[in-house]
């Protein structure tokens, strides 16, 4: 028959301290989570938020300092050339998305083949895309006052290979 033994009560003067093995675990969290936020500070990419800053938001710019932005310009079938809401009514994508995207759609301009199916996809009865040119605008500013003066830089093209949308729908 074991005994039962009565826990001994704690000496209200004398102080809790921990394990050995539990004081280095949590020594090892602490410096692997301090690593990761440093690294996450310093790399110039938004990969790492919300760990990381967002670059979007991580300094001020001069009054006098121009904007640049990233869109799209489409020509439809009917030959009008329209400029490619960005939005979630648009073609579901934003523009952030797009610049974050970036590298990787100048690398292969056929990623732009999926906003012309979105586009299909969102407004069948509207006139499809043929062709997507990705632009950059670089908008002037003097004293936070815009100047009025855009400066236009075509980065890519792409034709669009499928018939996405005006009710002809999907021939990929």
């Amino acid at each position: 028959m074991s005994e039962n033994i009565p826990a001994q009560p704690q000496d209200p003067d004398r102080p809790l301290t921990l394990a050995r093995h539990h004081k280095v675990t949590r020594l090892l969290a602490t410096a692997i989570a301090l690593t990761i936020l440093t690294i996450a500070q310093i790399n110039p990419t938004n990969d790492w938020f919300p760990l990381g800053s967002l670059s979007q938001y991580s300094y001020g710019r001069p009054l006098d300092s121009p904007t640049r932005a990233v869109r799209i310009m489409a020509t439809t079938q009917t030959g009008d050339e329209i400029r490619v809401p960005l939005n979630q009514q648009g073609v579901g994508i934003g523009r952030a998305e797009i610049e974050g995207q970036l590298d990787r759609i100048l690398a292969d301009p056929s990623m732009l083949e999926g906003i012309a199916r979105a586009w299909g996809g969102l407004h069948p009865h509207r006139p499809a895309f043929i062709e997507l040119r990705l632009e950059r605008t670089t908008s002037y500013v003097e004293n936070g006052v815009p100047t009025g003066q855009v400066d236009v830089e075509e980065l890519t093209t792409w034709t669009v290979q499928g018939t996405y949308g005006s009710g002809s729908g999907d021939a990929s």
